[in-house]
């Protein structure tokens, strides 16, 4: 067998393996869509980012990322807390709301999915998106505005 042909059936597997987790990714996220309800997106404030999202997670499932609605992707944001919830800002995706209504908890951790952090260094959100409970986590560079969000985010829980 010639060189070439060992590469042309390696190029062959590694295309069908890609086509194939593609196909997985977008399947799982049509099976998401359609039991998930679709979260209250909101309009970008143009903020400075002060904290990064991490991921949202099935709270009965932690190690299964919700990929539904575009909250499958980590990335920079902005999160404020006012009365009517949480509104977390996402540099390059969809922006979306969690009404105060919702929320469950509020702690933290240092570890989800995929990523791990010092200690107590993420923040994860307990809430409800229609009849599902989920988990949001986000990180904060800043200890002393993780201190207050998670502050502000404790009084609206309670």
């Amino acid at each position: 067998m010639q060189t070439y042909h060992v590469g042309l059936i390696a190029l062959a597997l590694f295309t069908v393996l890609g086509v194939l987790a593609y196909w997985s990714w977008v399947s799982k996220m049509r099976k998401q869509e359609k039991a998930i309800q679709v979260p209250e997106f909101i309009d970008d404030t143009g903020l400075a980012e002060n904290a990064q999202y991490v991921a949202t997670v099935f709270a009965d499932r932690p190690l299964d990322r919700v990929v539904a609605h575009g909250l499958a992707y980590r990335g920079k944001a902005t999160v404020l807390v006012a009365a009517n919830g949480v509104s977390i800002y996402r540099t390059g995706e969809r922006s979306f709301l969690i009404p105060s209504r919702e929320l469950s908890s509020v702690t933290t951790g240092s570890a989800v999915i995929d990523r791990a952090v010092e200690k107590d260094g993420l923040i994860s959100i307990r809430w409800r998106l229609g009849e599902i409970e989920l988990e949001t986590y986000l990180r904060f560079v800043s200890a002393s505005e993780r201190s207050s969000i998670l502050s502000d985010l404790k009084d609206l829980v309670a």
